[in-house]
Order: structure tokens, then sequence, then C-alpha cells
């Protein structure tokens, strides 16, 4: 399942630190982006976050969940998704 969200620029990197410790993750930042995973991706595949404060707008999320019952979690973290696939 792949998750989508749209979050105030403002909270991003408190709603990622939330996720991060809630569930043990992994943090990696690079220029564009930061990745949260977990080394056996049994529940959660990858969580990428961006958002460019030169461009403005809103922070992006896409979160590729493997164990379903964390969405109900995610979304009270981020929020309802703007797109479920």
């Amino acid at each position: 399942m792949k998750l989508f969200y749209k979050v105030d620029p403002s909270r991003y990197r408190e709603m990622m630190e939330k996720v991060r410790d809630e569930l043990g993750l992994h943090e990696e930042i690079d220029e564009a982006a930061t990745f949260l995973m977990e080394e056996s991706e049994d529940r959660i595949e990858q969580i990428t976050g961006r958002y460019n404060p030169a461009i403005g707008g809103d922070a992006m999320i896409r979160v590729v969940l493997v164990d379903e019952s964390l969405k109900d979690f995610l979304d009270s973290v981020f929020g309802e998704p703007y797109k479920v696939k």
C-alpha cells in the first residue's frame, strides 16, 4: 500500500521525528529528501519526505507500507492521505 500526504512545512520535521522514534526507524537525509526505513522491511518499506523551502508549498510524504495496520498511526501523525494506492 502506498500513502501520499501533504503536510504543513512548519510541522514536517516534528512529524518525521515522531514516526521515526515511535516505530524505531533508521533515518537518512540528503539534499532533496528525508528517508525513514526499517532494516527488515516487515512493516514499512520506506517513508520519503520532501520539502524545499526555496519553492515553498506543502511538504510531501510518501509511505510504502507493508503492514496496513500502521495506517491509522500514520494518519494520526500526518493527517488523511490525499492519495492511496
